[in-house]
């Protein structure tokens, strides 16, 4: 195979693996954006029967509390409002719950109760602006219990084995978990760690 011919053989071979990989994004793109619209008409709607019934939603169970979920795993949105982030949150943070929503981290205790609740997404997706965030920027969690709100105390870069940010805190307290740099291409070497504390609803309606 002369120079030439070579050539023409590693361009097209490009263009058919670059068609693959667009074609794979596209169909991962379309199935992530049809999960979330599905399962937030789902949790609007079932949040809507629990208030209106007050009935346990799906999921309810009488061992240690935990948000009543979908199907799906999904058992709440939380919501930046000022950095216009908006996304489902589901339990666990397995590739296939990231790749549609904010991921709850298991050994964490679930929002509005005393401790640290530990949230994770993807630096590149639903969490992509979480980089503009400021000191007292209002964070938003909604479940089909209640709604929490809590406000950004501080937000830093760390290494990927301070695993002490997901420790237990005294007050109820929110921490979300994203890779870093923003626009690293790659993996990311590093994490950005954002600390919240509850301010609504307060201990007396905490359950």
């Amino acid at each position: 195979m002369d120079r030439r011919a070579a050539l023409r053989w590693l361009e097209r071979t490009l263009l058919a693996g670059g068609l693959v990989l667009t074609t794979l994004w596209f169909k991962n793109d379309s199935d992530a954006r049809a999960f979330r619209y599905t399962e937030t008409r789902k949790l609007e709607a079932a949040r809507m029967d629990l208030e209106l019934t007050g009935m346990p939603g799906p999921g309810a169970s009488g061992k240690a509390w935990c948000p009543d979920r979908l199907e799906s795993g999904v058992f709440g949105r939380i919501e930046i409002p000022r950095l216009g982030i908006s996304a489902l949150i589901a339990e666990g943070t397995e590739p296939a719950q990231l790749s549609r929503s904010v991921g709850h981290i298991v050994s964490s205790v679930f929002p509005g109760q005393p401790g640290n609740c530990a949230l994770a997404g993807h630096r590149d997706s639903f969490l992509s602006g979480l980089g503009g965030v400021r000191q007292n920027d209002v964070i938003r969690i909604e479940t089909l219990q209640d709604t929490y709100t809590y406000a950004v105390e501080w937000g830093t870069v760390v290494e990927p084995n301070r695993v002490d940010v997901l420790e237990a805190t005294e007050s109820p307290s929110l921490t979300l978990v994203t890779c870093y740099p923003f626009r690293a291409v790659g993996t990311a070497p590093e994490r950005f760690v954002v600390r919240a504390r509850l301010i609504e609803p307060m201990a007396g309606a905490m359950r």
